[in-house]
């Protein structure tokens, strides 16, 4: 008894789906460099990572970011060789057909997924950002950035059921651990960081600074539990007799502002308004010690959203057992695994606070190194995770990123990153650097080229950005 398509939306997409009521990749040039980010950061690309660098003299006492734009999806469901082996169709006199999918090739697809195959899409954008440096005063920065993602768990028996239904008689299905949450919230940033008037030995300059996040929500979804399983059962009476037996109980909250009400006829607006507040802070110092090398640490986004307006919860704790007559059994699936909802109570989720610590120095430094061309940095950064609230992780995270000047105008950039619950990443990126203007381009994932069979993540950043 496999489950058609009807059956499969209801046990997958109509989870997924409530992802849509559901930062540093907004910094292209870090982005490129495995997001090595907290001593290399410089005026407005500072925001939300030190504020103390926004002080630091650069090229330019103002600068202005143009919408910089990152994204990335991270998938354990399929690598791309098996979507394109199963999934594109097979060629057929300059056609492309659709592919017949055996037992064998679903046992392919489903032993290479985990017991519980993880999809993360993350997207930020720096809707306006400008910092003003000047050494009497120090520097000041304000952005306006969205931040907004989805993390899907889904239990690997969802799609095994899906796959092959409730035969052989006797097969369980457990869906423990299937989770689903998504977010979308606008930090406004206003930070400030200036030079302090001491001097150590072992030190050059020390620079602090603080910056404060006025939040708005717009959209959160978030599994609170999920404890349902289905199962073809033997009668112990009877033993040529099975029974469907199901267990559904989860609980999912939301919040999403009114275009996103699905009874509303409110249509998209930049500037909604929000169904959820908060406030946060970012606290910093960095400086350079007397060999040349940069350092930096950090804590950000220390704080909380409030989530108060259009709070919906949905949930389901029913059971059923079906003997015998199984003509109608999609319908009786269909009401019994649809969820109910109810006006829910106001919660708070935490911002991904983190610490940060970062290492820069050039390759003019290093006596092996400083006979290069050009002009080589190195970099170094270490991301511990205090949460795991929209997004966050707390395993630790490790990066070492380079940029490299051979040509003036051209700056090549690469890195790796280990840990904070990937893989080793390969990072490269590339800009036009002119003295006013710079266009820059990065990927965190720069092996999908190499290894396009194997590859399950996609990632891509770009921006633009003014000096004054």
């Amino acid at each position: 008894m496999k489950l058609n398509n009807k059956i499969l939306s209801i046990v997958l997409l109509s989870a997924v789906l409530q992802t849509v009521l559901a930062g540093d990749r907004s910094n292209i040039r870090g982005v490129g460099m495995a997001r090595t980010v907290n001593a290399v950061s410089r005026g407005v690309d500072a925001l939300g990572i030190n504020p103390a660098n926004i002080a630091i003299p650069g090229r330019g006492n103002i600068n202005f970011n143009l919408a910089p734009f990152g994204l990335r999806v991270n998938t354990e469901l399929l690598t791309y060789g098996l979507y394109s082996e199963y999934f594109t169709g097979v060629d057929s006199v300059g056609k492309r057909w659709a592919k017949r999918i055996e037992s064998a090739d679903i046992d392919k697809i489903l032993n290479q997924m985990p017991d519980l195959p993880k999809t993360r899409i993350d997207i930020e954008s720096m809707i306006f950002g400008a910092s003003f440096q000047d050494p009497s005063i120090g520097g000041i920065g304000l952005g306006i950035i969205d931040h907004g993602g989805t993390v899907a768990t889904l239990s690997k028996d969802l799609f095994r059921m899906a796959a092959f239904g409730l035969e052989p008689a006797g097969s369980v299905y457990v869906f423990d651990g299937t989770e689903i949450s998504a977010w979308w919230y606008r930090e406004y940033n206003l930070s400030y960081g200036l030079k302090l008037p001491v001097e150590w030995r072992f030190l050059k300059d020390l620079y602090t600074g603080i910056g404060i996040k006025f939040i708005q929500g717009y959209g959160i979804s978030q599994s609170i539990h999920q404890t349902s399983s289905f199962g073809n059962y033997p009668d112990p009476v009877n033993p040529t007799q099975y029974t469907l037996r199901g267990d559904i109980d989860f609980l999912t909250t939301h919040a999403g502002v009114d275009f996103m009400n699905e009874n509303s006829d409110a249509s998209f607006i930049l500037f909604p308004a929000p169904v959820g507040n908060g406030i946060g802070f970012d606290i910093g110092l960095s400086g350079e010690l007397i060999n040349g090398v940069f350092a930096a640490v950090s804590v950000t986004d220390i704080g909380k959203i409030s989530w108060n307006r259009n709070v919906i919860e949905s949930y389901n704790n029913r059971s059923v057992a079906i003997t015998g007559d199984l003509s109608n059994i999609e319908d009786t699936l269909e009401n019994v695994t649809k969820g109910m909802t109810r006006q829910g109570a106001a919660f708070d989720t935490k911002l991904p606070g983190a610490l940060r610590i970062g290492f820069e120095t050039e390759a003019s430094e290093i006596p092996v190194l400083k006979y290069l061309p050009g002009k080589l940095v190195l970099a170094f950064d270490y991301l511990q995770g205090f949460n795991e609230s929209l997004g966050n992780t707390t395993k630790p995270r490790f990066s070492l990123g380079t940029e490299y000047y051979i040509l003036s105008v051209l700056p090549l950039r690469t890195g790796l990153a280990f840990g904070g619950g990937d893989k080793v990443r390969w990072a490269f990126g590339f800009g036009l650097d002119l003295y006013n203007f710079s266009l820059d381009f990065a990927s965190d994932n720069f092996g999908m080229l190499f290894i396009p069979k194997t590859f399950q993540t996609v990632s891509f950043s770009m921006g633009m950005k003014v000096r004054v």
